[in-house]
């Protein structure tokens, strides 16, 4: 079993990172401010903090590209096509083991790795899981180093996160973030950042510079109804996939290749009320505590534990049960095997049982048809390869360019204020 690296980094910096942060929060929100309000050693002290958590970090997050081919027929005539896409991806093992998001690298046909110290990789899927949109991906091997893992239990309401992608190539795209929580929705951290497009597979930190989640694009959120509170990156309101739930889900992707879940064996819905405020603002709020359970799925460990449609599910092992996601989420990170105690109402009184969670029941499904790869096929997959190489520092060079022209914009525009602060 893989066993990423966990050495803690020392923390007596940690609260004058946190008040330089903090400051730069205050600026950030206040709009636009003239830097003589502030003290020249506070805003030093910010920089340099600054400065060492990227430094600190960047070096994990690759750059992931992916090529898809399509194939379409159209009255007998076949047509293929390609689509490039970039996103990112976090170095998780220096065995070559990488993290990203399942929307990066779905239906992948080529996926190449550009490192930040300017090394190429050939990378393959080892494991995909549309569900919970996590992957993990392998190259041969990795020049950096891999990423410290942290524990997003600890990134509680107004932690400060610092989100970073390298989607684009060097300079990575940087962004800070405050912390709301975690949805019941979803199970996803909730951050408030602003982000352009290219953030997705990318990482959030700590700062204490350990990995605390992956950022989820849109491609994480098609599940989620158009109109409904979870927005899309560029919104102000980013979804990050807590590292603790992506520790889990990644092992079982390296060790069987899939996520194997733990099963439960219940359907369970939750009853809402509608509450309207000055009658112009509708409010949906939980009726009560638990969920009713509306099915049991026959020889489950629901129905061993003696379970019954409209039953009132309360608890597991102790943990409120106040959403179907938080149920699901809760069962399927447990091992299959692991015992559970369950509190739940019948007839209005509590009671307490006890079962084994299993492997969740799969469909029969026709194993994929493995693809042979011949030698011609294998030369033009290397000279796509090379293609998409040459190509990718096209797009970085011209992304340099113009980071270049906004450098130049701002120091013009940092002229002009200067010059109109003069009496």
């Amino acid at each position: 079993m893989i066993t990423p690296s966990n050495t803690v980094f020392p923390s007596t910096r940690h609260g004058k990172a946190f008040v330089c942060f903090f400051t730069l929060g205050l600026l950030l929100s206040g709009g636009f401010l003239r830097v003589t309000a502030q003290p020249a050693t506070t805003l030093n002290m910010m920089e340099k903090e600054m400065i060492a958590l990227v430094k600190r970090v960047e070096h994990s997050v690759a750059t992931v590209i992916v090529q898809r081919k399509h194939v379409t027929n159209i009255n007998g005539q076949i047509i293929t096509d390609w689509t490039r896409a970039v996103g990112s991806g976090v170095v998780l093992h220096k065995d070559g083991y990488i993290l990203t998001t399942a929307g990066v690298v779905t239906h992948a046909y080529d996926i190449l790795v550009s490192f930040p110290d300017g090394q190429y990789r050939s990378g393959k899927i080892v494991g995909v899981d549309l569900l919970s949109d996590i992957a993990v991906i392998r190259v041969d091997s990795v020049s950096v180093s891999p990423v410290l893992l942290g524990d997003s239990d600890d990134a509680r309401p107004g932690a400060w996160v610092l989100l970073l992608s390298n989607a684009y190539g060097t300079p990575s795209s940087i962004s800070l973030g405050i912390v709301n929580g975690i949805r019941k929705e979803d199970v996803l951290l909730q951050v408030s950042a602003i982000l352009s497009r290219g953030f997705t597979g990318g990482a959030a930190f700590s700062l204490e510079g350990r990995l605390i989640g992956l950022i989820v694009g849109e491609t994480g959120n098609k599940t989620i109804p158009s109109g409904g509170i979870i927005s899309s990156e560029g919104s102000g309101v980013v979804s990050v996939i807590p590292i603790n739930r992506v520790k889990t889900f990644a092992r079982h992707l390296i060790e069987y290749g899939e996520i194997r879940r733990s099963w439960l064996g219940v359907y369970v819905e939750k009853i809402w009320d509608s509450v309207n405020i000055n009658a112009a603002l509708n409010v949906v709020v939980g009726k009560s505590d638990g969920m009713e359970i509306t099915d049991v799925f026959p020889d489950s460990p629901a129905e061993k534990a003696g379970l019954q449609k409209g039953d009132w599910l309360l608890e597991i092992n102790g943990i409120s049960m106040d959403h179907p996601i938080m149920l699901a989420e809760f069962v399927i990170t447990l091992p299959i095997g692991s015992k559970i105690e369950i509190k739940y109402l019948r007839d209005d009184l509590e009671n307490i049982t006890h079962t084994v969670l299993v492997p969740q029941p799969r469909l029969l499904e026709e194993p994929p048809e493995e693809r042979v790869v011949d030698e011609d096929e294998a030369l033009r997959n290397l000279d796509m390869l090379q293609q998409m190489i040459l190509e990718h520092e096209m797009e970085m060079e011209q992304h340099k360019l113009e980071l270049e022209q906004l450098k130049l914009l701002w120091q013009d525009r940092v002229r002009q204020v200067g010059s109109s602060d003069r009496p």
